[in-house]
């Protein structure tokens, strides 16, 4: 019974039923992004930007944040630290695409998979990063389309 529980704890990603969302919206930027609803909400960071959400078990990480777009060559400078900052921890990328209004970059880490997705917007990035073991990578997939399907990049210069 106390292995049930800790799986069925563990993101709902063991069974065939789709998980429930919740909404997550960050007020100094604006974005709004859908986060499985037995995720833990950790506490937004100090300065606004966003916050992190884990699994019960601590195996299933998602952040999300956003920030201004400082650097002068835009996005594909971005993905560039992105993609160095993902090298600096031995990362296998899988995934490296640019995209109209943004980036997306996947691989694994040891025996962890990440996805990391950024969307400018007035001038604004908003990036979310799941990271998760790589033997629920068949569950976390339907997962990851949910929350690109329902990322709303930030809003902060929008009147």
């Amino acid at each position: 019974m106390n292995k049930l529980l800790l799986l069925s704890t563990g993101l709902a990603l063991t069974s065939l039923a789709p998980p429930a969302y919740k909404t997550y919206h960050n007020a100094r930027f604006g974005y709004r992004i859908d986060y499985p609803a037995d995720l833990r909400p950790q506490p937004e960071a100090g300065n606004g930007d966003g916050r992190r959400f884990v699994s019960a078990d601590g195996q299933v990480v998602l952040s999300a944040y956003a920030g201004y777009n400082a650097l002068d060559d835009g996005l594909a400078a971005n993905r560039k630290l992105a993609r160095e900052g993902w090298q600096e921890k031995h990362a296998t990328i899988t995934l490296d695409q640019p995209t109209r209004t943004g980036y997306a970059l996947s691989g694994q880490v040891k025996n962890r998979i990440f996805y990391e997705k950024t969307v400018l917007k007035s001038n604004t990035l908003t990036t979310f990063v799941w990271e998760y073991p790589a033997t629920r990578k068949a569950a976390m997939d339907a997962v990851i389309q949910h929350t690109i399907q329902t990322l709303q990049p930030s809003v902060a210069g929008d009147d």
